[in-house]
């Protein structure tokens, strides 16, 4: 798992604006907590969910259908979160992010986070 790659993550039950259920997400946490993770007792990764729904704007970044990614998707900036890796489908990874969308994500996140 490395920072850019894409998995199917089961967010759970959705509550009120939350987001639920299996669905794309985008690894954001850095890759020395990613090669990490089995060796230390909190195993949360740091994840941006994805959705169908496109709608543009200042905290949606595209990412057009490609290799397991079956739909054109939209990273969703604002829902940041952190989720245990068992809810992670590690086994397959979807596709990977490239350098210029990668760049697009953490510059909408910085202007998101205030940063």
């Amino acid at each position: 798992m490395r920072r850019g790659d894409i998995y199917l993550v089961n967010f759970g039950k959705k509550y009120n604006s939350e987001f639920g259920k299996v669905r794309p997400a985008l690894v954001i946490q850095n890759d020395i907590a990613n090669r990490n993770i089995d060796k230390v007792a909190f195993k949360g990764v740091t994840l941006l969910p994805m959705t169908t729904n496109i709608t543009g704007g200042s905290v949606r970044v595209f990412i057009e259908k490609r290799d397991a990614l079956l739909q054109d998707s939209e990273v969703c900036i604002n829902e940041i979160c952190t989720l245990d890796k068992s809810r992670i489908r590690i086994e397959k990874r979807l596709t990977a992010l490239t350098e210029a969308e990668m760049n697009e994500v953490s510059i909408k996140l910085k202007q998101h986070l205030s940063l």
